[in-house]
């Protein structure tokens, strides 16, 4: 296939920064374990521009699964292309004296690296091993608000099972909200389920059907893609899921799952609420949370009125206890939960206060921020 790749040996100047700043871009993608070694290599292709402006640097990794375009501008006394790995020249170029780098290609499939005094060469694999990544000329963009989205996935990320679990669909399941405008993100691992809902005009234009399933990498992806971006653009292309800025495009083939029912396990009628300060109540999960371990991982919420008492421990190590003040005028309940998942939860939060709100001892408890009523938490109870 036509990877765009000609065959002059290439040679470019950049500011170091620059190119320190794409490669640490890049180099998450690319699979550090790979049975093809290509895929630990990022493909550099140097094109000349016309007239005086400079030249094009574009740099594209890929899993087979995920894959990142984008360029920066540089220096091109002479274009071509070649493939290193992304890792080990990014840990170069990171220690390099100088401010500007030459990235020279050498005969026998050898990159050269200079700056300053230090002259390093890394091993390269031809360009015409490196797996074709479509550029999607013809796919149609929609807009997107990018502090939404950014929002949303960080809201739900953490409950993304991990890819080794084979009982829950590792993925970030997106769809709209039958009857209204929204859209919903919404993640679970099975002992714990996180959703944010957003106005589908936030995504104006994007049709994701009954809904679509994007894996645990590539949250983690479009999140680094879009951390410091205040723009960008989004669409569904046959099984991929693509996401742009002005100088980057990421494609995540979407996952091929049946999402579980999830609103079976959220109670409708939550009767019992208690309100706590978040400050508080987090600093209090980080004291406790000393004396959990992978085997006593829990933390026991004895609830009565106006009081939260805290209690976590094992017979191994030792127990700990604490107390806060609440907002509660009810029965007096106990429950136990896994502590990281209570302090997942309250991490992403941005109100004031927390609410619990519950049934019983048998169904999960939700966790609510005061003023994010388009976000839910819902965390399963543990048997002490």
């Amino acid at each position: 296939m036509d990877n765009g790749i000609g065959v002059n040996k290439m040679k470019v100047e950049v500011e170091k920064a620059t190119l320190a700043q794409v490669l640490h871009k890049v180099q998450s993608i690319s699979e550090k374990k790979a049975k093809m070694p290509v895929l630990s290599n990022v493909l550099i292709k140097a094109s000349e521009a016309s007239g005086e402006a400079r030249g094009m640097l574009e740099f594209t990794t890929t899993d087979l699964e995920l894959s990142l375009r984008t360029h920066i501008e540089a220096n091109i006394p002479q274009p071509g292309s070649t493939t290193v790995s992304a890792r080990r020249l990014l840990d170069i170029v990171r220690e390099l004296p100088g401010e500007r780098v030459t990235l020279e290609e050498l005969p026998n499939n050898r990159l050269l690296i200079r700056s300053g005094r230090s002259r390093f060469e890394l091993s390269a694999l031809p360009p015409e091993d490196f797996p074709f990544v479509s550029d999607f000329a013809d796919a149609q963009w929609s807009s997107c608000d990018v502090v939404v989205l950014r929002k949303a996935l960080t809201k739900t990320l953490y409950a993304i099972p991990s890819d080794d679990d084979p009982f829950s669909v590792a993925g970030l399941y997106c769809h709209p909200v039958e009857s209204t405008d929204l859209l919903r993100f919404v993640s679970s691992d099975g002992h714990r389920l996180a959703y944010y809902e957003a106005s589908s005009e936030s995504f104006s234009g994007l049709d994701l059907g009954s809904g679509v399933i994007i894996a645990r990498k590539g949250v983690q992806e479009i999140l680094r893609l879009l951390e410091k971006e205040t723009e960008g653009m989004m669409c569904l292309y046959e099984n991929s899921f693509l996401v742009k800025t002005s100088t980057t495009l990421l494609s995540i083939r979407l996952m091929e799952a049946d999402f579980p029912e999830y609103q079976l396990i959220i109670p409708e009628e939550r009767p019992s609420v208690l309100a706590v300060d978040l400050e508080s109540f987090t600093q209090t999960l980080r004291r406790l949370a000393v004396l959990t371990s992978p085997k006593w991982r829990h933390v026991r919420l004895a609830v009565s009125s106006g009081v939260l008492e805290l209690e976590v421990g094992n017979p191994e190590e030792g127990n700990g206890y604490d107390s806060l003040d609440i907002e509660y005028d009810g029965d007096a309940f106990t429950v136990a939960y896994n502590i990281q998942y209570v302090r997942d939860a309250v991490q992403t939060m941005e109100s004031p206060r927390v609410l619990l709100q519950w049934v019983d001892q048998f169904h999960g408890g939700v966790f609510i921020g005061s003023e994010e009523e388009n976000t839910m938490n819902l965390i399963m109870p543990m048997v002490v």
